[in-house]
């Protein structure tokens, strides 16, 4: 009876899990039978649930992608001992896979406010190296998200310096670069009222969207291809290159000869992107077309 108490108690921590629809019901029936001999055997040992179990529930709850459960399971494990930085490391983990990139609504972004307040609160409470990176990365991809790109470059940066082979994290300060640079070429030829097909050409627009974009162009055109060169395959990357080099492009009317040679490297770039993709879905379907191995 004392197990059966045990296991209501964790479903009404959890209301989510049995409403996730991707959790299939065998999925579910079997995490229960887990807990239900989890809290058993608490039972017979006379005790009540340590921060240790709470974790292990909490990592069965994430697995089976009942992330709202999980965050619960986490958050009591802090309640018994609120030292533990792992437990707030997959707290606000949970937290941050229950934010939705598009969605703008209030509600949402509350969401990914708290997963920040929670990543933070790791790397306030002296995190060992590892933790600390797995804190920063998601710190930086939520900020960017919500369109804190100072912020977002700052976090990229500490995790470039704690792993600087890391390719992914070049790339997405790429990214950043490029989005803010996008933004001023977008408004600049929104109030000039050109046509899509058009760049453009006044000299003094020319110089005005350089003062704004230069340093950021240069700045996305270096870190991604830092990415290229630490994953030479890293398609997507090849194709953020395109467009860093078609931005700068947009400010050199004043520069024929610089304008022309950054379209060529946009358009290579393109080529480059499009044939190591292909190359990647080639590799894959011969690699499962391929002879198993006895």
């Amino acid at each position: 009876m004392q197990g059966l108490r045990c296991f209501v108690s964790w479903i009404s921590k959890s209301p989510s899990f049995a409403a996730n629809a991707r959790l299939a019901p065998l999925g579910r029936r079997l995490v229960g039978i887990l807990f239900l001999a989890l809290c058993s055997f608490q039972f017979v040992l006379g005790q009540e649930a340590t921060a240790a179990d709470e974790m292990r529930a909490g990592v069965i709850a994430y697995k089976f992608l009942d992330y709202a459960g999980a965050a619960e399971h986490f958050k009591a494990a802090l309640e018994i001992n609120p030292n533990l930085t792992q437990a707030r490391l997959f707290l606000a983990t949970s937290i941050a896979q229950q934010y939705i990139a598009s969605d703008d609504s209030a509600a949402n972004v509350a969401v990914a406010l708290q997963a920040i307040e929670q990543f933070k609160m790791v790397l306030n409470n002296d995190p060992g190296e590892l933790e600390e990176y797995r804190a920063l990365v998601p710190l930086a991809s939520l900020s960017f998200n919500l369109k804190h790109f100072e912020e977002a470059r700052d976090y990229y940066g500490k995790a470039i310096a704690l792993k600087p082979k890391e390719a992914s994290n070049y790339f997405s300060v790429g990214i950043i670069d490029w989005t803010e640079a996008s933004h001023a070429r977008t408004k600049m030829r929104n109030d000039m009222g050109l046509a899509e097909s058009a760049m453009i050409s006044k000299p003094e627009a020319c110089v005005s969207l350089r003062a704004q974009n230069q340093q950021k162009v240069e700045d996305g055109i270096a870190h991604v291809q830092k990415a290229i060169e630490l994953q030479p395959d890293y398609d997507d990357a090849m194709g953020y290159l395109n467009l860093l080099y078609r931005e700068r492009a947009e400010y050199e009317c004043d520069d024929p000869e610089a304008r022309k040679a950054d379209l060529k490297a946009a358009d290579d770039w393109t080529d480059k992107a499009i044939a190591t993709k292909k190359a990647k879905i080639d590799s894959a379907a011969a690699e499962k077309e391929a002879p198993k191995q006895p």
